[in-house]
């Protein structure tokens, strides 16, 4: 994390005006499991390394080790809230930002924009700013709440202009206070040998094997992959393979219907790997299936290592992937259409050693980690300049 921190401040330039900035403090649940964590453990770090003043509230357990801590060089409190029915943490939280009187406080997640806004309206500080990893459940309640809020929010993140647009009308805020700010990706280090990640894989080594990353849940839409793998083989790739790194309240049933489909030689669900990202380098295609998406991490992580990806077109896959150029786009989100999408990718294998170098370079542009941190950077000075 140290030499992240390093890297990213070679890439910044130079550091902000002394005293233009005194605190940034991020609100979260927790600093594990999801890629919205990932995407604060790298853009804090960056910010202390620009010389930035940041700190992390988790209203949940954070999740992080003394070690791990350390490792991530910035200050993170801990609220230590037991469950959604716990809701002594609040007044602790205002409390939590009221004494270490921020310049601004970033709320991410349902946490964030609900108790993290709440709060620092009532600690009294001058800034809110919201990124919108996902989207949230509705309701009147809900919609009253964030009406509320958004008033009192400075400026919304998102990660692409298709994101922006959408989001300026569904929430009824000025476009000019939605910020396109892509997510940073740091490329995973260098794994073991591709032979020696089948091998652990049982991954037969000539095999075509298609990875996959995330939450083993619905809106994941990995029941579509399984089915596409079956039209695959039936097409006549009968080396084609499976890996499935994750877990979720789907598991079970994916199992079941890998059973089902008579592809329990084909697929290898391999649980949570916390070693998912240097997994990528033995595998030849990535495939992102969601129903919907921000803009997820795996994809970045499999687009560095060199993996071509293969997307359904959720909003905003086009601001990644460029289909024949940088990775494949299905037509839709059902198992034909990306059966037809990674038999293109099985079938012409001149361009997809084509593709995946595109798709890695492409990615070292996309999901700039140095470029998520200057963005940052100029978005809070410019609100310590702008009237509120």
């Amino acid at each position: 994390m140290r030499g992240l921190a390093s890297s990213l401040l070679a890439g910044i330039g130079p550091e902000p005006a002394k005293g233009a900035l005194v605190r940034i403090v991020h609100v979260v649940q927790t600093l594990v499991a999801g890629g919205a964590e990932t995407m604060i453990r790298t853009l804090c770090p960056g910010l202390a390394a620009a010389g930035i003043d940041v700190e992390i509230v988790s209203v949940y357990p954070s999740g992080l080790d003394a070690a791990q801590r350390a490792q991530l060089g910035v200050p993170v409190v801990d609220l230590g809230r037991r469950g959604r029915g716990d809701l002594r943490y609040f007044p602790t939280l205002v409390r939590a930002l009221r004494d270490r009187r921020p310049d601004v406080v970033h709320a991410h997640l349902h946490t964030g924009q609900y108790a993290g806004r709440a709060a620092a309206v009532l600690a009294g500080v001058p800034a809110i700013v919201l990124t919108a990893h996902g989207d949230e459940p509705g309701g009147p309640v809900r919609a009253l709440a964030d009406r509320v809020l958004h008033a009192r929010t400075a400026r919304f993140i998102v990660f692409t202009a298709a994101q922006q647009r959408r989001f300026a009308t569904e929430q009824h805020v000025p476009l000019e206070r939605v910020v396109v700010i892509p997510n940073g990706v740091v490329a995973p280090p260098a794994s073991a040998s591709r032979a020696a990640v089948r091998a652990q894989l049982a991954v037969p080594a000539g095999a075509f094997a298609v990875y996959c990353v995330g939450r083993l849940a619905p809106e994941k839409n990995q029941g579509a992959v399984l089915a596409a793998l079956a039209l695959v083989r039936d097409a006549g790739a009968n080396d084609a393979h499976l890996v499935v790194a994750g877990d979720g309240p789907l598991a079970a049933t994916l199992r079941a219907q890998a059973s089902a489909l008579g592809l329990d030689d084909r697929v290898h669900f391999l649980g949570r790997r916390d070693d998912a990202p240097q997994l990528a380098a033995a595998m030849d295609v990535y495939v992102q299936s969601s129903l919907r998406e921000r803009m997820p991490l795996a994809l970045g992580e499999a687009m560095l290592a060199g993996l071509p990806p293969v997307v359904t077109p959720w909003e905003g896959a086009t601001d990644f992937v460029r289909d024949g150029e940088t990775g494949f786009v299905a037509a839709g989100f059902g198992p034909e259409a990306l059966a037809q999408a990674l038999l293109r990718a099985y079938r012409d294998r001149d361009a997809l050693a084509r593709i995946a170098l595109a798709a890695s370079a492409t990615a070292r542009t996309t999901f700039d980690p140095a470029a998520m941190v200057r963005a940052h950077v100029a978005l809070y000075e410019s609100l310590l300049r702008t009237p509120r």
